[in-house]
């Protein structure tokens, strides 16, 4: 069932100007209940254009966004009561954190919500297990923590919220190795254990290949494809047509099949290659030699 919708949607920026521009054209897309969608596009194709709507940050210029069903828009007044259903983790969020503590920070989105002391705690600490933040911190200042943490204050703020569709701008940006793994993880973690929808916005065909159940492909503006991931990276010249590619390791079972290995082009997690090159090679996972 869909959760979240845009029918026919269009955006312009600096409509009644010289500088006016679409970023958006006609979109129609839907994104499932209790699935994590990832979505993907070249730089400027319109996705974070396109999550700002989902959410009501932006308005859009033609169309409609449906959430449950419900034009969001129906009533203006109510819109706030969305972003409180809907939750977005902008790209870098750690630059939006304000207040004096840890605590205090994962906690304003729900004492805005004017929930009770006793389950605003308990959301902290919750969204906080999510995104492997120990409770040693709580009391720290978010400033005084390292780039990775700082990130996981953000989006444990949002996550604190329990909203029902999470939305994620580069959320593993410029972490290394484990420290995308962990906030990824503990993403995943959250929408498993809630059932959640979430969407993550992301440059990284690793990760969406890793951590997505489908892909929307985005391309100047408009919806090019959707599928699973399968659908979308076993058509590697699509994506290149679109500015982008497979994962890295599904390129370098490519080259491996263009050297005469004969491996299968159509795995893209590093677990599925491992499991690939011991079904050919069994000797390899008791260390011998072909």
């Amino acid at each position: 069932m869909s959760k979240l919708s845009l029918e026919n949607v269009t955006y312009r920026y600096s409509v009644g100007t010289p500088f006016c521009k679409t970023a958006l054209d006609g979109v129609s897309v839907s994104f499932e209940e209790n699935r994590v969608i990832g979505l993907i596009g070249h730089t400027g194709c319109g996705k974070s254009t396109l999550v700002q709507m989902l959410n009501g940050l932006l308005k859009p210029t033609e169309g409609r966004v449906f959430l449950d069903g419900k034009d969001i828009w129906e009533n203006p007044k109510e819109i706030s009561a969305v972003r409180y259903r809907v939750g977005l983790v902008f790209q870098y969020p750690e630059y939006q954190l304000f207040e004096e503590t840890v605590r205090q920070d994962i906690a304003f989105g729900p004492t805005n919500m004017g929930l009770p002391q006793e389950e605003i705690d308990r959301r902290v600490e919750e969204a906080a297990l999510f995104v492997g933040l120990e409770k040693e911190t709580f009391d720290q200042s978010p400033f005084e923590l390292s780039g990775g943490q700082k990130r996981r204050v953000a989006i444990a703020g949002v996550i604190a919220m329990g909203p029902e569709v999470l939305i994620l701008d580069e959320p593993a940006a410029g972490l290394d190795p484990m420290g995308r793994e962990e906030i990824l993880g503990g993403v995943r973690s959250f929408q498993k254990e809630k059932k959640s929808t979430v969407i993550i916005v992301s440059h990284s065909m690793e990760d969406m290949a890793s951590y997505a159940d489908e892909l929307v492909v985005m391309d100047h503006g408009k919806v090019a494809r959707t599928g699973s991931c399968r659908d979308i990276f076993s058509d590697r010249d699509s994506l290149l047509g679109y500015g982008l590619d497979v994962p890295q390791i599904t390129r370098f079972l490519i080259e491996l099949n263009a050297l005469g290995v004969p491996v299968r082009t159509d795995l893209f997690t590093v677990e599925d290659v491992r499991k690939e090159l011991l079904r050919l090679y069994p000797s390899l996972a008791k260390g011998g030699k072909r």
